[in-house]
């Protein structure tokens, strides 16, 4: 590819010597000699993600939306004088909220804020695999993952994995993009782009050595799917990366995980290696195809980097911050290569539609809306967990039926639905169809597809605010409405949300319409409704 990739990932470079007790300034000058970056942007870079200038050994404690809502505040005060404490903003614990990770990577679940200083001294056992299960006919993403543990080679080779991949190398590039193309699928992580449509345009771009991405950052706070697939199905996930890269010519793999999921990290790693010494990845792709090798990479702790392109510029040694396109990564992306960033959920339907077809694919779901999809339940349903739905079911009825929780006024505020930048909805909109158009008609976002319940006691001001503290947080900073916007508007909430309401108003309006992209597009949604519920409870 380039000396820059022979050289190695910049940041993951400063972030190991770190970890070896290097100062940061130090850490950057050693990788900007051996990459040959220029030092000060390279500094400035490794500044502006949150990992790499965190306290050493700090405690992270969730303040997602699930866990805020469960005393997540309480547990940090709590925990302050034990060490350095950090805010994050999704464990993927939502199940089991709230939840802490220690810096020795031990996860604290169903966090007591009276005991958790206590409860904190001692290891902890590891959490319990979240509820699975499936109201399509047949599992597709979950076909493992709710049957347990298929992290080992040997046990998921035993059910199937990597056949398919064996299978399409007779297919060839042409024969997997039409089975993917037939399909109709859509990307899972919530912008829903055709997957064959960015396929095939890196098929077609000009240039070698192509670049496919497994994006395991994507961590909107209340979806958990991502975590589960990394660590009970990581070969799943290579296998549907493998195809893509079968389908595009790549020969170079990136699976880029959140720091906040370290078991995923270590698993999808040590999958990788296994998969290489088996010859299915490496040197010769399913041991009689083209190279395609493949690197784990741990995120930097930004959120925004779950948005392709500032995903690539973190990989780069870049700021995590999203660009403008065109181009687009499919022409000019990782180290100015062709690239496909695919989600984790969307790469693991790729085997199931090459083994079956596209047509079997298709035929599932509504005319718009191909498939299945799978939701996450937090910790505030009746019973949470994961459930595959095909498309075409009510959302309502998933809420009543499968998360066991009556889906009124009298029990729920609403349910947040695809996290703080997705759609809240109060029970008497429950009833909205899980299909994209529809979705669309009804303006509503379903994001990654995590579902919050809101009970009906919640301040609702107050969620609004803490809604608006994530966004200042982990905004990239590219863009003035954005950055100057989420700032502000924190700022009138925290002063009173509704004494600020006319002017909130007036910032959201202006982050809504002028921002980039839709981190600060989005951001203003669900704030807008609980600003309106809130007026109309005071009014009441």
């Amino acid at each position: 590819m380039t000396s820059r990739w022979e050289a190695g990932f910049p940041l993951v470079q400063v972030r190991e010597k770190l970890r070896r007790g290097m100062a940061l300034p130090l850490a950057v000058a050693e990788t900007a000699r051996a990459t040959g970056q220029p030092a000060a942007p390279l500094l400035a870079a490794a500044r502006s993600h949150a990992d790499l200038v965190a306290a050493p050994g700090a405690t992270r404690v969730c303040r997602g939306t699930s866990c805020e809502l469960r005393g997540a505040a309480r547990i940090a005060e709590a925990l302050s004088g034990n060490g350095p404490v950090r805010s994050v903003h999704c464990l993927g614990y939502c199940h089991r909220s709230p939840a802490v990770l220690s810096a020795n990577g031990g996860v604290f679940v169903d966090a007591d804020p009276a005991r958790i200083a206590l409860d904190f001294g001692r290891p902890p056992p590891l959490p319990s695999a979240p509820r699975v299960g499936s109201l399509a006919s047949e599992p597709i993403v979950t076909r493992r993952i709710g049957r347990g543990d298929f992290s080992q080679l040997s046990k998921a080779r035993g059910d199937g994995a990597y056949q398919t991949l064996l299978k399409a190398l007779s297919l060839g590039r042409e024969g997997v993009l039409r089975e993917v193309e037939r399909s109709g699928e859509r990307g899972r992580g919530g912008a829903g782009f055709p997957t064959a449509v960015k396929w095939r345009a890196a098929a077609a771009a000009p240039g070698d050595r192509k670049v496919v991405i497994a994006n395991g950052d994507e961590g909107d706070p209340g979806s958990f799917v991502d975590r589960v697939l990394l660590e009970r199905d990581p070969h799943g996930v290579l296998e549907g990366l493998a195809l893509c890269a079968l389908a595009v010519g790549a020969e170079l793999g990136v699976v880029f995980v959140r720091s906040e999921y370290p078991r995923a990290v270590q698993r999808m790693g040590e999958a990788a290696r296994e998969a290489e010494r088996a010859g299915l990845l490496g040197p010769r792709l399913g041991g009689d195809g083209p190279p395609f090798a493949v690197r784990v990479v741990e995120g930097f702790g930004s959120y925004v980097c779950g948005e392709e392109t500032a995903l690539i510029a973190a990989l780069e040694g870049e700021r995590g911050e999203v660009r403008p396109r065109p181009p687009f990564p499919s022409e000019r992306g990782l180290f100015g290569r062709p690239t496909v960033v695919n989600n984790v959920e969307t790469l693991v339907n790729v085997p199931w539609i090459v083994e079956r077809g596209g047509d079997a694919f298709a035929a599932i779901g509504t005319k718009h809306s191909n498939g299945t999809k799978v939701l996450c339940l937090d910790a505030g349903f009746g019973q949470p967990g994961i459930v595959e739905v095909p498309f075409g079911l009510s959302l309502r009825d998933v809420i009543q039926d499968w998360g066991a929780t009556s889906c009124s006024d009298s029990e729920l505020a609403g349910v947040l639905v695809g996290g703080p930048m997705g759609s809240f909805l109060t029970p008497d909109r429950c009833d909205v169809t899980l299909c994209w158009a529809v979705l669309a008609q009804r303006g509503v976002r379903l994001g990654h597809g995590g579902l919050v319940a809101v009970p009906r006691d919640t301040d609702l001001a107050a969620l609004a605010t803490q809604l608006l503290r994530f966004v200042a947080t982990e905004s990239c900073g590219r863009c003035v409405p954005c950055r100057a916007g989420s700032t502000r508007a924190l700022e009138l909430a925290s002063r009173g949300v509704l004494e600020n309401a006319a002017a909130l108003r007036s910032v959201l309006w202006l982050m809504r319409n002028a921002s980039l992209c839709p981190f600060g597009r989005e951001a203003p949604g669900p704030v807008e409704t609980l600003l309106a519920l809130a007026e109309r409870e005071v009014q009441a």
